[in-house]
């Protein structure tokens, strides 16, 4: 992406609804627990009805951060099984992207997005486990700026096509010991920008640049509890997943099977599709 689509605002102000400060979801396990995955989402008030392509009365989106084998090994298999499709947010300094690339660009060029998500997933250096001058206090925007464009060119390299779509490490959206929000970069760059508040999206409410999404790691039960809540909000339900089976934060294999079956017999009524489809669809269809 050439460095012009990125816009400057300085000062920058946070204007969007539902920016949040930094929650842990996407880090080895020494991070701190993520919200309950089988909690009640918060109370909305839903606007007008929203209208999903050919009938369908919710959508979803399964998404998969920071590159991991077992996402390879196991979430892979099970998405080509019931023919789902989903998006892979690559953290660009994972080894994996590198021993996998060919892998990685058979994805893009099927039904599998690839989204940004940083090159050095900078979260909280409160976490013990961030390393040092790769916390979110050691940024400002030009060192956010620069590296969102080094992703960005990678994923373009990996064969990904426009419009871009982004997932804010560890669901955070501030930068430095002040907490300026960099949402206005992530804004001018990408169709949308993923984080991990646990509620559904409503396309007439809500800002694409800041959906919320629910934390994988739960049984089949409460997965699919979530597709239930959207389907009776008329709403958008993004899943966040770490390992599958493996690695960390996982969801075992026999929940991640149980939710992709769910998706796969009711697909008259859930479009289950790709998180930058679904926002673009959104965005054209009168959501901010």
């Amino acid at each position: 992406m050439r460095s012009s689509n990125f816009v400057w605002l300085a000062p920058v102000f946070c204007l969007f609804v539902g920016c949040i400060a930094g929650s842990p979801g996407a880090a080895p396990a020494a991070a701190s627990a993520p919200p309950s995955p089988g909690a009640a989402p918060e109370p909305i008030v839903h606007g007008t009805a929203f209208a999903w392509p050919e009938g369908a009365r919710a959508a979803v989106s399964l998404t998969y951060d920071d590159a991991l084998q077992s996402q390879l090994d196991h979430a892979l298999p099970a998405l080509k099984k019931h023919a789902l499709p989903a998006t892979f947010f690559l953290s660009g300094a994972s080894g994996l992207i590198e021993t996998r690339a060919d892998t990685y660009r058979e994805l893009a060029a099927g039904n599998i997005e690839l989204g940004s998500h940083t090159i050095n997933h900078p979260c909280d250096k409160a976490q013990g486990w961030v390393k040092p001058g790769f916390g979110l206090q050691d940024y400002d925007l030009a060192r956010m700026h620069a590296e969102l464009e080094q992703n960005v060119a990678e994923l373009r390299d990996l064969g990904q096509k426009e419009p871009f779509s982004f997932a804010y490490p560890c669901g955070a959206t501030w930068l430095g010991e002040k907490h300026e929000s960099y949402v206005p970069l992530v804004h001018a760059a990408f169709v949308a920008g993923r984080t991990v508040v646990s509620r559904v999206f409503d396309a007439t409410l809500d800002q694409l640049v800041v959906v919320p999404s629910v934390m994988g790691n739960a049984s089949g039960t409460e997965l699919t509890a979530w597709v239930e809540r959207a389907v009776a909000s008329g709403g958008w339900v993004v899943f966040t997943f770490h390992g599958v089976e493996g690695d960390y934060l996982p969801v075992a294999e026999d929940a991640h099977e149980a939710l992709l079956s769910y998706l796969e017999q009711h697909k008259s009524s859930v479009w289950t599709e790709r998180f930058g489809t679904v926002a673009s669809y959104a965005k054209a269809h009168g959501a901010k």
